[in-house]
């Protein structure tokens, strides 16, 4: 099951409203957890405030206390200010058998919430770079879209964007 779970104070309408025409910021749990520790960032910086949680079976549950004691879960939604710009903070892993329900429930969410961008932070191993990848020790990206609608391989070419692990004829996997 997949239910946003709107936190205390925060009216469910607004909300809603609110994450029309928006930007949403992913996370998951991957290497390093460079995602996880770039969305704590910006939520910490832009004093981000938490309007909802997510009571997801798929996802690992986890609650804990942070620094200041304030008790967190497994996956949070924040809004930032200005409005518009919303986190999605997950801080534990999926359940390996779930993996695909969970992903088609976020899809389902993503595409009835109206965000306009998605921007998903995650990392991948080294390992899966190509020998020509590997003397670049600059900041990669990887463009793999596989939600509808998403990143075409003009877009990504655009971008300047290169597909780490992917030869250049080799097709995205929505393509």
């Amino acid at each position: 099951s997949h239910i946003m779970i709107v936190a205390g104070g925060v009216d469910r309408e607004e909300l809603l409203g609110s994450m029309r025409g928006g930007t949403l910021v992913m996370t998951d749990v991957s290497v390093g957890n460079v995602g996880q520790l770039s969305a704590d960032l910006l939520i910490a910086t832009h004093q981000m405030e938490r309007v909802a949680f997510f009571d997801e079976d798929a996802v690992v549950p986890v609650v804990g206390a942070d620094a200041e004691g304030v008790v967190r879960t497994s996956l949070e939604l924040y809004r930032g200010k200005p409005q518009g710009i919303f986190v999605l903070q997950q801080r534990s892993a999926h359940v390996p058998s779930k993996t695909q329900g969970f992903c088609d429930r976020m899809c389902a969410w993503l595409q009835a919430s109206g965000f306009k961008q998605v921007l998903f932070l995650t990392s991948l191993p080294s390992a899966i770079r190509m020998d020509r990848q590997l003397a670049d020790q600059g900041q990669q990206v990887s463009a793999h879209c596989a939600v509808q609608g998403g990143a075409s391989r003009k877009r990504v070419e655009e971008l300047g964007w290169e597909l780490l692990g992917a030869g250049g004829g080799e097709p995205l996997p929505h393509e």
